[in-house]
């Protein structure tokens, strides 16, 4: 089975009829953080001047809380500095292939996830092009995966092939990609080697128990929790899974394959075909962006769920006093100052602590 989740969101996006703008900051509210809930472009500057088409997956810089946006329509690495000006890191706006080489000239797919190293790397899950980039440098290069050429195959560099890549988390040297369409986790060492660690490729399902032999169903979301817990996202199976430090994978939320929409603790709680994860820093708690239910979801690590912003399928946007309304939520991040950073429509909007 397979979706398009860009024609989803921007079609979406299309029917909404009117938009609400409320006080960027305000306590316990739903406000723009950047670009236009509605419009679309490509242009870089500050927040209220930028614009984004089809925002996806984010990621802050550990460096200086910057954070970096996979503005996927655009095929551009975006990034969002703490002077709060958006500047353009690599690719050309709309220009979709895969080409590697100096930032400017480089060009991307459709980029889904992005994360960030310490040094300041940035992994670019081309999921459209079904290849792992790193911006390094200044330099786009291929890290692993053959363009344009879906499959599975693991192997160093172009030896190996994804399907559909969407998640990524660092994991001290590895990088680890939730290889939606293959239905497996990834681990990819630094220097382009690719091993599969969880899931049976083309075996769409749910088992719990040992990494090896656990299987999944289109995960698309990963983040790594500060006890090296990993939490993995399933598209179609509707729910969190947990991946212990010793390698046992268990369900934190939701019943496999029942999608629904209910706050509440472990299997009482669902959720619809949610997308990225991040871990809010000192909780520990898991933000979800619940993207069929257009809601955000908090989730603590002992799996108790509630609603942090959206009303379910509302098709518009109501910013100010939380609950509020959003519209398919793709990304979420730890915000600068607090808060979560959420990419919905053609903006990112902050979710006040």
């Amino acid at each position: 089975m397979t979706f398009d989740r860009r024609l989803f969101l921007q079609s979406a996006v299309l029917l909404m009829a009117s938009a609400h703008v409320a006080r960027a900051g305000a306590a316990r509210t739903l406000s723009l953080w950047a670009g236009e809930e509605l419009r679309h472009g490509h242009d870089d500057g500050t927040r209220a001047q930028a614009l984004f088409f089809d925002p996806r997956g984010l990621a802050r810089d550990p460096r200086d809380g910057a954070v970096l946006v996979a503005d996927a329509a655009n095929a551009l690495i975006r990034r969002v500095g703490a002077d709060g000006r958006v500047v353009t890191l690599a690719g050309a706006a709309e220009q979709r292939a895969s080409v590697d080489g100096a930032a400017a000239q480089a060009r991307f797919v459709g980029p889904d996830a992005v994360a960030v190293d310490a040094d300041g790397a940035v992994y670019i899950a081309d999921s459209f092009a079904n290849t792992i980039r790193v911006l390094r440098d200044g330099i786009v290069r291929t890290l692993a995966g053959r363009a344009g050429e879906p499959g599975y195959a693991d192997g160093v560099g172009a030896q190996a092939q994804f399907n559909h890549p969407i998640g990524l988390a660092l994991r001290g040297d590895e990088l680890l990609v939730a290889d939606a369409y293959n239905h497996t986790l990834r681990a990819i060492e630094p220097g382009g080697r690719v091993r599969t660690i969880a899931g049976s490729p083309g075996v769409a399902d749910h088992r719990d128990g040992a990494l090896r032999q656990a299987l999944f169903n289109t995960p698309v979301g990963l983040a790594l929790g500060a006890d090296g817990t990993l939490y993995v996202s399933e598209y179609f199976n509707h729910d969190l899974r947990r991946v212990a430090p010793h390698d046992v994978v268990s369900t934190l939320v939701g019943k496999p394959g029942e999608a629904g929409d209910a706050d509440g603790t472990g299997e009482a709680a669902r959720l619809r075909k949610p997308q990225q994860i991040c871990v809010m820093p000192g909780s520990g708690d898991i933000i979800v962006a619940d993207g069929g239910n257009q809601k955000v979801r908090r989730v603590t690590p002992a799996g108790a769920v509630h609603t942090l912003a959206g009303q379910g399928a509302q098709d518009r946007f109501e910013l100010g006093a939380l609950p509020g309304a959003l519209v398919t939520p793709y990304g979420v991040a730890p915000a600068p100052g607090g808060g979560v950073l959420v990419s919905a429509g053609e903006a990112l909007l902050l979710i006040a602590p």
